[in-house]
């Protein structure tokens, strides 16, 4: 099945994401979900930072469930697998910083990996 355009993609997710009012930060993020991986640094106290991989498959429309990993390079044994929908991933993603390099996923999605918080929506 092809991928949709970016304005059909755009079409689709607006409504679970924020609309328009963040049409830049959508576009941005959709660019990021079609690569289906990303590199980051959460940073810790003391200047430290975990790196980290998150890769996901399946995503392609708002609703379906997505696969995910994240893993931490330097700690081998630490590897967290979940499903979301796929507009939550894209709203995390609308998070990522938009001049490359280095970025970290936002406080929420970390909240939600640790804690189990059921209230990371979209908007």
């Amino acid at each position: 099945m092809p991928i949709p355009s970016e304005a059909a993609q755009l079409a689709l997710f607006a409504p679970y994401c924020g609309g328009l009012s963040r049409q830049a930060d959508l576009q941005r993020a959709l660019r990021l979900l079609a690569q289906r991986s990303l590199k980051g640094e959460r940073p810790l106290q003391g200047g430290r930072v975990h790196r980290f991989t998150l890769c996901w498959q399946g995503a392609r429309s708002p609703l379906e469930l997505c696969s995910c990993q994240l893993c931490f390079p330097d700690i081998q044994a630490l590897t967290y697998t979940f499903d979301v929908s796929t507009h939550q991933l894209v709203d995390w993603l609308m998070d990522w910083p938009e001049f490359g390099g280095q970025g970290d996923l936002p406080n929420r999605f970390w909240k939600w990996l640790l804690l189990g918080s059921e209230e990371s929506v979209c908007g």
